[in-house]
C-alpha cells in the first residue's frame, strides 16, 4: 500500500512541476532539462513498480538508477563545492530562482522510495512488492 500512495503522491508533484515549468522552457539549462527528465523517470519507476507492470527491461532499470544517482552525487558536489566544471549543474535561477543544497537534498531524500524502486527493477531477481491482498 505504501507504494502505491507514495507513488500517486510522487506523480502528482512531479505533473505540476513540470507544467509549472513548462512556460519557462525558452530559458532552461542542461540542469532542467537532466531534473526534469529525471523527476519523469522516477516518477515512472515508482508507478510501475507500484502496479507491478513491465515498462522497460532490467538493462534498461540499471542504466536509469546508474545514470540518477551519478547525477545525484555529481549534484552534491557541485553545491557544496566550488569546483568549477560541475556548475552545468546548477540550475539557472531564472527557470527556479535560487536554491543552494538543502533544496538539493530534500528533493534526493523524497526520491530515495523512487530510486528504491528503480534499484529493485534493475538488480533484484524478483523485484515487484509483495502484497498480502489481491487489491
Amino acid at each position: 500500500m505504501f507504494w502505491k500512495i507514495y507513488a500517486w503522491i510522487y506523480v502528482v508533484i512531479i505533473g505540476v512541476g513540470t507544467l509549472v515549468l513548462i512556460p519557462k522552457i525558452g530559458s532552461w539549462d542542461f540542469a532542467s532539462w537532466e531534473g526534469t527528465i529525471e523527476g519523469l523517470l522516477l516518477a515512472i519507476g515508482a508507478f510501475v513498480f507500484a502496479y507491478k507492470k513491465q515498462l522497460f527491461n532490467k538493462v534498461a532499470w540499471k542504466v536509469i538508477f546508474i545514470a540518477i544517482l551519478f547525477f545525484w552525487v555529481a549534484g552534491i558536489i557541485s553545491y557544496t563545492t566550488n569546483v568549477q566544471f560541475l556548475n552545468f549543474l546548477k540550475v539557472n535561477t531564472d527557470v527556479l530562482g535560487e536554491h543552494g543544497i538543502g533544496t538539493v537534498l530534500f528533493t534526493i531524500i523524497v526520491s530515495i522510495p523512487a530510486l528504491i524502486a528503480i534499484y529493485k527493477m534493475g538488480f533484484e531477481k524478483n523485484p515487484l512488492p509483495i502484497s498480502n491482498s489481491n487489491k
